[in-house]
């Protein structure tokens, strides 16, 4: 059912508080089907198609419709309209987006609707990509405490700084300094009711804690994610939470999870297109790559590739490369592996994306050792494979290709299984059934000709991450 200019505009009036870029997406059909005298004269319903023309990746369309908002004669509410709108588009340039901001600051306005997260996990990889402000935190802190008072307001300013910090300490693996700073933001940004925010934080600590190696129980800690975000906000954090479960799970080796999402809740990037699905897509290329559909990757990666160099999202342009690699490598094309690789590594070193290969961990380190192998070690490479390497000791489950076996286990064969995973002895699982030492060897040899193994402990493992045991 479509809805009246009237209807829309309120709805974009009131699009910090309680319309998110979800809720603009499913009016989707509305906004289109006003024609261009409803849309001069309704300027907020302008937004509504802009956002959904940047959600569709078709950013020139979105520059277009901009000018469709009446010119002003003094500075009101279609001139701010518009400067906001430049703000928040991804091919904007730091030159126009500081200038902007400048204005703004010099006119004492704040416009909270601008959408730093838009549903994304992190604060400096949101709607636009703010990497690039990595080095500059340290250095320029009053500076962009005061620039992100006019998109945020005063009182959020300093702790979405704090944020941002974490974020940048994270990427460059100082990780204590990252705890206590997003510790403390969590706490302010739960008090304030600030959901986007909280959702980014909690995202961060989530990944920290998986760093340490610590206990990370996908279902309960998102659980408390949801619990803490509650209902505001509901509908523009529920896909992404869903698929921040997802990532958790993969290091857990929690396929059942994966397969589950994989299955029914993944977003179809062959059916309604949307850049704010991009974090999901970044999750559904795992998917792709632990069930070896290795073109479906390219064909995903490729055509994520021109709308990320368009909106200059060099974050999520090196994360494509990084698992596209991991992919040809895992197929056995190294050449596409390496040369992939080799872009994903400029980007991290020019950019300090350090966590951004270490936490691929065991996907990755064998490849990066072979990288190195051939085209020789650097204090750079060698620092990257040692905290990379440490990820894949702690999570050695983590992006696993499951294995494939129509071949049906016995309840004995899983039993022996378990039994081995414990360390059990051939004479020790005698014992448990009242059967032969000679008999445990006939079910573990059936047992390694269905696994394709040699080994007890090859066994186990190829056991574990294929979901039998």
């Amino acid at each position: 059912m479509l809805i009246s200019p009237g209807e829309l505009s309120k709805k974009m009036l009131n699009f910090s508080y309680s319309y998110f870029l979800v809720d603009a997406r499913n009016d989707r059909e509305s906004y289109f089907a006003l024609s261009v005298e409803q849309l001069k004269e309704n300027p907020l319903c302008v937004a509504g198609v802009f956002l959904n023309y940047i959600m569709e990746g078709k950013l020139k369309e979105a520059w277009d419709i901009i000018d469709l908002i009446p010119e002003e004669s003094t500075p009101g509410r279609n001139f701010f309209l518009k400067k906001g709108l430049v703000l928040v588009h991804p091919e904007v340039t730091w030159k126009e987006f500081i200038e902007t901001l400048d204005l703004f600051r010099r006119l004492g306005i704040s416009i909270s609707s601008v959408v730093l997260t838009a549903a994304r996990p992190t604060l400096l990889n949101g709607f636009n990509d703010f990497t690039r402000l990595g080095p500059f935190l340290e250095k320029r802190k009053d500076l962009i405490i005061e620039y992100v008072s006019h998109l945020y307001g005063k009182e959020c300013a300093p702790f979405i700084y704090k944020l941002c910090l974490a974020e940048y300490y994270y990427q460059i693996n100082n990780l204590l300094e990252s705890e206590v700073l997003v510790s403390h933001v969590i706490k302010e940004f739960d008090a304030k009711s600030e959901r986007r925010l909280l959702f980014a934080a909690l995202s961060l600590q989530s990944r920290i804690l998986l760093t340490q190696g610590r206990t990370v129980n996908a279902e309960s800690y998102i659980q408390d994610i949801r619990k803490l975000v509650k209902e505001a906000g509901k509908a523009e954090f529920s896909y992404n939470i869903d698929a921040a479960e997802v990532k958790c799970a993969f290091y857990e080796g929690n396929y059942s999870l994966v397969n589950e999402w994989f299955k029914n809740n993944a977003p179809d990037e062959f059916s309604d297109f949307n850049m704010l699905d991009l974090y999901r897509y970044m999750i559904k290329i795992r998917c792709y790559i632990i069930t070896e559909k290795y073109a479906a990757v390219v064909a995903l990666t490729e055509k994520l590739r021109p709308l990320l160099i368009l909106g200059k999202r060099h974050m999520d342009l090196c994360e494509i490369d990084i698992l596209l690699a991991v992919s040809f490598y895992n197929a056995g094309k190294k050449d596409l592996a390496f040369e992939a690789l080799g872009r994903a590594l400029k980007l991290v070193k020019r950019r300090k994306y350090y966590r951004l290969i270490a936490d691929e961990g065991e996907a990755v380190i064998h490849l990066l050792i072979e990288y190195v192998n051939l085209k020789g070690s650097s204090h750079f490479l060698m620092d990257l494979i040692k905290i990379t390497r440490e990820m894949a000791i702690k999570h050695p489950l983590y992006l696993k290709v499951q294995y494939e076996n129509n071949k049906v286990f016995s309840p004995m064969e899983i039993d022996v299984l378990k039994l081995l995973e414990q360390g059990k002895t051939k004479e020790d699982i005698g014992e448990y059934f009242f059967i032969s030492v000679n008999t445990v060897k006939y079910h573990i040899k059936k047992i390694y000709g269905k696994l394709g193994v040699s080994s007890a402990h090859q066994a186990v493992w190829k056991a574990r991450i294929s979901g039998i045991i």
